[in-house]
């Protein structure tokens, strides 16, 4: 167990006068989808926990993203996916497996929202075939999606769901 006794972070020299003076927002044009992005780089997990309406109402105010956890029912997905009733939505994820049922549930929402802007495709191991192809066959159904995949943890797989073409970005 370390404690912050056992832990440095070694300071760099800064021009910030002030923590308020730093800016964290950064803008971004994703490879695949080549949607722009203007936020700052933080996006809530996919867990039931965290991965939540409240959470995405929250972290959007900040221009921060959240991934919803995929327990939600259409009806309520529905609801907040409405642009017209959440501007929220525009910063969530909207999550799916490898299941056809998820694929269903997401067309059900789609039909009656319309596009649905960020997709995140999560399984527990990124490293099968049938994960590469099934994130292919989402970036074929929803082409100007950001699309968000995961989970893997090698420099190579990353390269492999960016430069197929199937992701704008992966979940380590």
């Amino acid at each position: 167990k370390l404690d912050f006794k056992d832990v440095l972070i070694r300071p760099k020299r800064s021009e910030a006068a002030s923590r308020s003076s730093v800016n964290l927002e950064r803008s971004y044009t994703f490879l695949n989808s080549q949607n722009s992005w203007r936020g700052t780089p933080i996006i809530a997990a996919n867990m039931d926990t965290t991965g939540t309406f409240a959470m995405a109402r929250e972290l959007a105010k900040h221009n921060c993203m959240t991934a919803l956890h995929k327990h939600y029912s259409v009806e309520q997905l529905i609801e907040f996916f409405n642009p017209e009733i959440n501007p929220a939505s525009q910063n969530t994820f909207y999550t799916i497996g490898m299941k056809t049922a998820d694929l269903e549930k997401l067309s059900q929402v789609v039909k009656k929202v319309g596009a649905i802007q960020n997709i995140c495709i999560d399984v527990a191991n990124g490293y099968t075939q049938q994960f590469v192809d099934h994130c292919q066959s989402v970036r074929d159904l929803y082409p100007q999606a950001n699309i968000m995949v995961g989970n893997v943890c090698t420099p190579e797989m990353v390269s492999e769901l960016i430069l197929t073409g199937s992701a704008d970005i992966v979940k380590i």
